[in-house]
This record gives structure tokens, sequence and C-alpha cells, in this order.
């Protein structure tokens, strides 16, 4: 070979497997198995987070009630209320406003049980007793003073045990919660820092000058 010949490739490369090598093993399926399908997670169910309002203001309730004379009555309602409120949390969904739909089916469900079952005036309009506040006077026949405190206590749309008053057993659905405006205005005027913040941020007359401010 002169330095003028050069070393060229085949046109065809040839690469033989390594005989050597072990051969790869298949596993045997068994005879009418069928093919495996990808596992699909199930739904899962909306929840939504409850949020409990924090603050030391006082707090007003608008609340339907149910209003019965035996314990058996009163718990039998509950456990109704309370079932149909697990049956529709456990409809799988995405809809992020499913909770507030599902609040909205449930005081309807609770208006026709207090029309049905309820003993109080309040049935007629589904046992609404508007929005229940702190010092709030009594509603003769309706409301005492008892009734009113406990209801402050409860929570929206959890049905607390039946609560008892002079006049029957009550059934009580906090269907909305927020800050008693009235009740805070009232606080306001009676706090002396208010007053003098009050008067702090009061526009300011300014007097007319003397005959002794005046240059000559």
């Amino acid at each position: 070979m002169t330095d003028k010949e050069q070393p060229q490739e085949p046109e065809k490369t040839v690469y033989q497997r390594d005989k050597t090598a072990p051969e790869p093993k298949v596993p045997d399926k068994p005879e009418g198995e069928a093919p495996k399908r990808p596992v699909v997670k199930p739904r899962k169910v909306f929840q939504a987070k409850k949020v409990k309002i924090q603050s030391k203001k006082p707090l007003e309730h608008r609340v339907r009630h149910i209003l019965v004379s035996s314990v058996e009555a009163a718990n039998l309602i509950r456990q109704t209320v309370q079932d149909f409120q697990m049956e529709l949390a456990n409809e799988p969904t995405d809809d992020p406003d499913k909770e507030y739909q599902d609040y909205e089916k449930i005081e309807k469900f609770f208006a026709r049980l207090a029309k049905k079952y309820s003993v109080c005036p309040s049935k007629a309009v589904g046992g609404d007793l508007e929005w229940i506040y702190p010092k709030m006077p009594e509603i003769e026949g309706i409301l005492s003073k008892e009734l009113r405190d406990e209801i402050l206590k409860c929570e929206k749309f959890v049905i607390p045990e039946p609560i008892k008053s002079k006049f029957g057993l009550h059934i009580v659905l906090v269907c909305e919660t927020q800050i008693c405006k009235k009740m805070v205005e009232e606080q306001e005027k009676l706090d002396p820092r208010y007053e003098a913040l009050a008067a702090k941020d009061a526009p300011r007359t300014q007097a007319p000058p003397s005959s002794m401010d005046i240059p000559s």
C-alpha cells in the first residue's frame, strides 16, 4: 500500500449479533387472558373549605327553626336534615360553587319541613326568624332569651342538638352569619376612644382675627 492509497470503508457494513449473549426471556401469557386496562382513578368528591368568621365583634345569624313538642319528633327531623346534607355532600363534582348550591337546597328543604311539622307561628314563612343578634328583645310566643343565646352559639349549616325553651323543642338552622353593624355602632358610640377620635377628625373652624392681631 502506497502513501496515496488510503483504507476505505465498505459501502455496506454488516453487523452480526453476538451469538454468545443469552436469548431474551418473554413471559408466557396464559391462554385467553385479556389485556390489562389502564387504571382510572375515581373522581374525587369536591370538598370546599369552610371558613368560620373570626372576629371579636358581635355577630348576627339569619335563622330558620322548627318547633315541636316531643323529643322523638325533634330528633327525627334533625336526623332527616342531616341525612339530606350527607346525601348532597357525597355527590361527586368539580364545581367550585357546589357548597353554595347545597346551602340553598338545604335551606329550601328545611323550610318545607318547617311548613309541614312546626307548631310555631313562623311556620307560615318556613320557620324564618330573620336576623338574631345579641341583646335582641324577646318575641312573644316565638323567641325567648334562652333560645336567642343558644342560637348565637350555633355555626352556619351545622344542625345542633334540639334546643329546649319554654315554647318546646327547636331544631335550628343558621343560614347566614355576619358582623352585627347595629351592635358595633352602639359600642362605638359608648366607647370614649371613639368620641375622642370623632372630635379629632371633626373640621376645625378658624376664629376671625381680633383687632390685636391686625398689624397697624
